[in-house]
């Protein structure tokens, strides 16, 4: 499974239910029973009224879709390399974001996905506020990366420019028309060719 593909995956399980130690089964009576033995008060009495819905915990969501079962903690000592939150804008889609006893999944622009707690279920939030102190990259997720289009601003002889810039596989890219405009230039094509030449009158 890749980033995206896990994405995708997390997103359509919004509004699924939580309870603490469940991978995305059905709850029955009994498997309550046995959580509540094994967790207590981590398995709220309310959650009860779930029985006969599909249920998840935090760490459940990403297992549910790789099949690879790990807790919160669990995928925090396989990552390679943990990054802390405040960095989190560095992180691609698909990452996750971490603190003690709590995982979920970073969708991007400051967002993230996760089955959040007995009184909110599968739900998208914003990172800022949140409890997250950590993100890192899951050991079982080929991540490959989506391309991004953003207004950034670069300087030409000391002025400035508004321009997009395409962000693919690491490799970031102006497009040819912002070229030609912050140059001064026009900017024509010979078949799939871009073509740049002096505006008339130019030296």
């Amino acid at each position: 499974m890749n980033n995206l593909t896990l994405v995708d995956f997390a997103k359509s399980k919004l509004g699924t239910a939580y309870v603490y130690g469940m991978k995305g089964d059905v709850l029955t009576a009994k498997k309550y029973d046995q959580l509540k033995i094994l967790f207590g008060p981590l398995v709220w009495e309310n959650d009860r009224k779930k029985i006969g819905q599909v249920c998840v915990d935090c760490s459940g969501l990403i297992s549910w879709g790789t099949g690879i079962y790990r807790n919160s903690q669990g995928y925090h000592d396989t990552a390679a390399e943990v990054f802390p939150i405040s960095t989190i804008g560095q992180a691609p889609v698909g990452a996750a974001v971490w603190c003690k006893g709590h995982i979920g999944i970073y969708l991007g622009e400051g967002n993230y996905i996760a089955a959040d707690g007995s009184a909110y279920g599968v739900r998208i939030a914003p990172v800022k506020g949140s409890s997250f102190t950590h993100w890192f990259l899951l050991k079982d997720i080929d991540y490959k990366e989506e391309e991004m289009v953003t207004k950034e601003t670069i300087i030409y002889n000391d002025k400035k420019y508004t321009v997009e810039m395409i962000r693919r596989d690491g490799v970031t890219y102006l497009k040819t028309r912002d070229i030609a405009r912050v140059l001064g230039l026009v900017v024509d094509s010979m078949g799939k060719i871009p073509v740049l030449a002096d505006k008339k009158g130019s030296v």
